[in-house]
């Protein structure tokens, strides 16, 4: 179970921490796991949202969050939470966003299917052409951002989709905040592969119009 791995190795950690679990109008037993799981932990925290899309749990998690460094992670834990550690020397040395990539050499991806992967690229590289020329993987669900970072970033953020991670990182651009790309090792599981396939193309749309409001905008 994800909340009890994230609770063992973090309670195993030097550092303070706390976890905010952003509940997106779930209709299953989430929410109630959720809540079951974190009773007597002070340091779990629930934000029980109305479904506007994952962008939107995001922005409300980073928003509320006030730690030095706010790290997040989808649910499935992809990822190793082992790995927490590369991302935290990246911004102790200096860096204001650290982003987990899947295609970096010394990265992995496990149990794969060969569709999801050529998508995936292909996807890539629309970002690549319309919004970001210089990363390799915006989609990797894990990044982690210096509390300046995040307070600059997320309250402005308009994209309420998948598509957020492009839109955090042209405002990171914008602010000319330091990012760096981190190889990691990631595992491929059904449910994302699902929820990619139904949001691919809401996505490319989504970045299409936040380049075009970006490229606009005179604000912050």
């Amino acid at each position: 179970m994800s909340l009890v791995t994230i609770y063992e190795y973090l309670s195993n950690q030097k550092y303070s921490y706390e976890v905010i679990l952003c509940d997106d109008g779930s209709y299953d037993s989430t929410l109630r796991i959720a809540r079951d799981f974190s009773q007597g932990k002070s340091n779990f925290h629930i934000l029980s949202l109305p479904h506007k899309g994952k962008g939107s749990a995001v922005k409300a998690g980073m928003i509320a969050a006030r730690g030095k460094y706010r790290f997040m992670c989808d649910a499935d834990l992809a990822m190793p939470l082992e790995q927490i550690k590369l991302f935290l020397t990246e911004l102790k040395n200096g860096c204001d966003i650290a982003i987990g990539s899947r295609e970096l050499i010394g990265s992995n991806r496990y149990e794969e299917p060969k569709f999801r992967y050529l998508s995936g690229r292909i996807f890539n590289l629309f970002v690549k052409v319309v919004a970001l020329r210089k990363y390799s993987d915006t989609q990797c669900g894990f990044k982690c951002f210096s509390s300046e970072a995040a307070e600059k970033i997320f309250p402005v953020l308009k994209t309420k989709g998948w598509a957020f991670d492009v839109e955090a990182l042209l405002l990171a651009e914008r602010h000319r905040f330091l990012v760096s790309e981190i190889p990691i090792n990631w595992y491929h599981g059904e449910e994302s592969k699902v929820k990619f396939r139904s949001a691919v193309f809401q996505m490319a749309k989504d970045i299409l119009f936040m380049r075009i409001r970006l490229f606009f905008s005179t604000g912050n």
